[in-house]
């Protein structure tokens, strides 16, 4: 599913941000962090996004509250998916998902945040460990 060199490439890139963040004076920082919180969230386009997303077709299985759900996933990323379903969820709600491997052998967990949710599913963001 999600490549480790990716994974690694990613993180690199995270770390060099913050060491950017870190060396800036507070006014710039400060400057940074206005700026940032001035982009409406609606306005980013597909185009914007930081991890290009994949066609994969598959059915993932996930639990929120404590109960099980299945969906059709409709693309991927390295940051994220798109699930199929009809079931009703809250943005913000934080599931487990169970991604098969294409080999259908092994399963990869991970938690997820939904962050928007279609008439046709949810979008959620993978959540990664510190």
């Amino acid at each position: 599913m999600i490549d480790t060199d990716d994974q690694l490439g990613k993180d690199s890139i995270t770390v060099r941000l913050i060491t950017l963040i870190l060396d800036m004076p507070y006014d710039r920082q400060l400057a940074l962090l206005k700026q940032l919180e001035g982009i409406p969230m609606t306005t980013l386009d597909i185009s914007d996004r930081d991890d290009p997303r994949k066609s994969y077709s598959g059915t993932v299985s996930f639990t929120a509250k404590d109960r099980a759900y299945k969906g059709a996933s409709k693309d991927l990323s390295s940051g994220g998916m798109f699930i199929e379903t009809n079931e009703s969820f809250s943005v913000g709600e934080i599931i487990t998902l169970t991604i098969p491997f294409s080999d259908k052998k092994r399963d990869i967990k991970v938690p997820a945040e939904i962050m928007r949710i279609t008439d046709e599913g949810i979008g959620v963001k993978f959540i990664k460990k510190e």
